[in-house]
């Protein structure tokens, strides 16, 4: 990630005197904290910022500054600038370049694997622990101040991807940007109590539904578990009280592969987690999801009991 490219997506930035600015769905710490924190900076420089998520904010990020501000429906008037972040491409963020044909110009910024044909520039690097890192390498090129308030999103978003920077995935630079965010204000404390120590009771019946699920394939390479239709039902969940879940069965002694299939309106959401060397992005990306090597996802359109077949052929494929 060089200095050029990141300041050539800065000038891109401050191009425009507005923009939209968009992230994954089912967003978590990570897509959240970094919509809003590149969305404040940008506001230092006067221009007027649009925040979407189809989904909106999980119930978990909604103690991050500015949270109120995200949309679920796209602006009437699309500014001439769309950026989106944490996502490989605008079908992450469930949009197309049709709906937003009155833009001029799209920027990813992102470290997920995966190419985006729809950016004009991008910031891409896939070594960083969280899209939350490349926001704060923007900001000295932006020439925005570091506040208390971006400092909390952008640590929110390392803490998550990194699980509390306890994923391999952390590295010394994702600790040396942490301890500045904590020096310019992040508040830690409140983003550790919201994210991890507030578990609604739909979630913790989920998780029983789920561990009672747990299932290994005769081998003992993959675990898996399912959530049904009527587990949802059951307790009023949504989808983001399975935030987690995954990490669950991804713990279960010698596995490589974790996964989670959850069925909800027709639709199965996948969680893939490796704890070896198969990439699981590439067998997301298979059914047209995405993801990282060692944590991705994808959505089925079809039965449960169809997505779990192919699913768990794909990756059985994978570990031959």
């Amino acid at each position: 990630m060089g200095s050029p490219e990141i300041q050539r997506v800065a000038d891109t930035l401050l191009h425009y005197p507005s923009c939209l600015i968009v992230t994954h769905i089912n967003p978590e710490g990570d897509a959240i904290g970094s919509q809003l924190a590149l969305a404040m900076a940008l506001e230092q420089h006067g221009i007027t910022v649009a925040c979407y998520d189809r989904d909106g904010v999980p119930e978990n990020c909604r103690f991050l500054p500015t949270s109120e501000r995200v949309l679920r429906e796209i602006p009437e008037e699309i500014p001439p600038l769309v950026i989106f972040v944490d996502a490989d491409r605008l079908e992450r963020c469930n949009l197309s370049v049709e709906q937003l044909s009155s833009a001029h110009e799209f920027v990813r910024i992102d470290h997920h694997t995966g190419g985006a044909s729809e950016a004009h520039v991008s910031l891409v690097e896939t070594t960083a622990a969280a899209t939350g890192e490349l926001v704060y390498a923007l900001l000295p090129a932006l020439g925005a101040k570091l506040t208390p308030e971006i400092a909390t999103c952008l640590q929110a978003a390392l803490m998550v991807d990194t699980g509390r920077f306890s994923y391999t995935n952390t590295t010394p630079n994702t600790l040396r940007i942490a301890a500045d965010l904590v020096a310019a204000g992040a508040d830690v404390t409140t983003i550790v109590e919201w994210t991890w120590g507030r578990v609604s009771f739909a979630a913790s019946k989920l998780l029983g539904f789920a561990l009672s699920s747990l299932q290994l394939t005769p081998d003992g390479r993959i675990a898996w578990a399912v959530l049904r239709q009527e587990d949802f039902q059951s307790v009023n969940a949504n989808a983001e009280d399975t935030e987690g879940i995954i990490d669950h069965i991804r713990a279960v002694r010698d596995i490589q592969i974790g996964a989670l299939f959850s069925e909800k309106r027709g639709v199965v959401r996948v969680s893939l987690r490796s704890n070896g060397t198969v990439d699981v992005a590439r067998i997301a990306r298979f059914f047209n999801g995405g993801g990282h090597a060692k944590a991705a996802g994808l959505t089925f359109e079809g039965l449960l009991e169809h997505a779990v077949c192919d699913v768990l052929q794909a990756i059985e494929a994978a570990l031959e």
